[in-house]
């Protein structure tokens, strides 16, 4: 029974990191169609995504992957390149592309901590810049 209970939680912890997070109402203060308040939503998604390397239409899990394969994988290149690539892929690895791998991936793992709130923060700022009223929620505030 208890292997039962261990393999329901775990997948529902698995199933919470999966989940993306809604953001926040906008309401039109100027006048804007629903067009344009479409339009600057995605506008300010991307925007605020491409600063805070945060995709806002994907799970917190999803993005935390991304960030760190995507360095582990240029930590593991500029490592490799410093102290000399593997001449065959029959050869081990280098030290420097090992070491540059685990940096990355740690350096992945620290930016996706808290990714999420950092979005949200900026996308509020950015659409109220753009004349909207947003409702933040309690997290976005801290």
């Amino acid at each position: 029974m208890t292997g039962r209970a261990g393999l329901t939680l775990a997948a529902a912890l698995l199933a919470s990191g999966c989940a993306v997070a809604k953001l926040p109402a906008a309401a039109a203060l100027q006048g804007q169609t629903s067009t344009q308040q479409r339009l600057d939503v995605a506008d300010c998604k991307a925007e605020v995504g491409y600063r805070t390397n945060y995709n806002g239409d994907d799970s917190a899990l999803a993005n935390a992957i991304r960030n760190v394969f995507v360095l582990g994988t240029s930590g593991a290149a500029v490592g490799g390149l410093v102290t000399g690539l593997p001449a065959s892929t029959a050869s081990t690895a280098s030290e420097g592309l090992i070491a540059g791998a685990g940096a990355g991936g740690i350096a992945g793992g620290a930016v996706s901590v808290g990714g999420f709130s950092r979005f949200e923060r900026e996308w509020i700022a950015c659409m109220e810049s753009r004349g909207y009223r947003v409702v933040a929620t309690p997290r976005a505030i801290h």
